[in-house]
Formats: C-alpha cells, structure tokens, sequence
C-alpha cells in the first residue's frame, strides 16, 4: 500500500500513533485501535447523518480518510445529491481520481474507487450475517460492555 497500513486493522502509521497503538501486528491493539478510530469516525460524521448512512461513510472514511470523504461529500452537494446518503457519495467517490474533479477539491487525488469496493463488500457480508444469523441480544447491558471496552482500552 502506498499509505504503509499494516496488521489486521490496515492501520496507517499515523493512525496508529493517534490511537495509542504502539505494535499494529499485534491483533489484540489493531482491532480495539481500529474500532475506536470507526467509533471517533462516526462522531465525526455530522449528526444529521441517520443511520445507517453514518455507519457506512465513517466507514469510507476509515478506508480513504476523512478528508477524501469530506471532498466526496463536497462533490455531491456540488452535483445536487445528497451528501448524508451513502447511495449518492458512492457516485461520486470514484470521481476523485479524475483531475476534472479532484483538481476542485480541499484535499485532491484519491483512489476514490476503493472506499466504495471496501464498503459495498461490507454492506454484503452484512445482509448475509442478517439472513442467516438471528439478531444478537448482547449478555451484558450496554454500560457494563462500555465500561469493559474503556477498560482494556487503558491496559495495554
């Protein structure tokens, strides 16, 4: 990868660094490192986003970057589209390898079709976990699976 992502989570290095994670090959940091970067991701996501619409671009941004996002995001206000729906930034994703477009844009050049793949593929094996699983009823309340997730987040 040009952007040097490693381990299970394809963490860059400076997304590591921000996150506290000090060995990206170590599974146990790279998935809580990464899941706290999807949940810092949708926090940042405008709060008019609705579900599940924010899910999918905080998980655009975890591929491509929030910036590249924000430029999508951009172009399809630009071409009259919604801009909080996944459906429409979808379109315009790709947009932002073709000079025509990345040329009017913040952050530029982006292999904008990747993002898309990486959340279309998610997207996919989502509905089939949905068809064949029945739906999850957590054994803990969610406090007490905050509280835990909190914890292992200061021991390491």
């Amino acid at each position: 990868s040009p952007t040097n992502v490693r381990g299970l989570m394809m963490l860059t290095e400076t997304t590591a660094d921000m996150l506290g994670v000090t060995d990206r090959l170590d599974a146990r940091q790279a998935i809580m490192g990464g899941a706290r970067y999807i949940v810092m991701l949708k926090d940042t996501i405008p709060k008019r986003v609705p579900e599940p619409d924010r899910t999918w671009l905080a998980l655009a941004a975890y591929n491509i970057g929030y910036a590249h996002l924000e430029d999508a995001r951009v172009l399809a206000q630009r071409m009259k589209l919604n801009p909080d729906s996944w459906a429409d930034v979808k379109k315009t994703l790709p947009l932002l390898n073709k000079v025509e477009y990345y040329s009017t844009v913040k952050y530029g050049f982006a292999r904008g079709g990747a993002p898309v793949i990486f959340v279309e593929s998610i997207r996919t094996y989502h509905k089939i976990l949905e068809k064949y699983e029945p739906p999850h009823s957590p054994l803990l309340p969610s406090f007490e699976l905050a509280r835990i997730f909190t914890q292992s987040t200061l021991v390491q």
